[in-house]
């Protein structure tokens, strides 16, 4: 198999894989979500670090610092983040998750969990094995092309 076919497969792939993502988001926004799909995915991020500079963020997820700082204000006037400056180098600030934000997120990922997983209860046994060992399997390949 050559690049150019293992290339047009990833792309009919990500398009599959996107449509999948939109469909999910939608039902999570459908009951009751209070987080945005970009707030979800923020506040997740900054859940995963415990403490992370706005750069570094803007880094993993792949947007400007200044759009960011939008929805980071939004986000700390919700009381679902805090911001800490750096007590070495004051120009740095941290973003951090409150409690009311771990509870947030805690919750959504929960939910967000349940939803997937209504999906996949139509699959057969073997379809859910097969999908199983391809996300697995495509997860180690991914994080090679990054």
């Amino acid at each position: 198999m050559n690049n150019r076919e293992i290339s047009t497969l990833m792309v009919d792939s990500m398009n599959d894989f996107a449509n999948l993502v939109k469909l999910i988001s939608a039902e999570r926004v459908q009951h009751d979500s209070v987080l945005t799909e970009r707030q979800f995915v923020t506040l997740s991020r900054i859940n995963m670090h415990k403490k992370i500079e706005l750069k570094n963020l803007s880094k993993d997820l792949y947007v400007s610092t200044s759009s960011l700082c939008i929805l980071l204000n939004k986000l700390v006037e919700q009381g679902y983040v805090y911001r800490e400056e750096d007590p070495k180098d004051r120009r740095n600030t941290f973003y951090c998750i409150t409690e009311k934000g771990h509870v947030l997120i805690k919750a959504e990922v929960d939910h967000l969990l349940d939803v997937i997983g209504h999906r996949i209860e139509k699959l057969d046994e073997d379809k859910k094995e097969r999908l199983y060992n391809c996300m697995v399997e495509s997860s180690v390949i991914f994080k090679e092309l990054l």
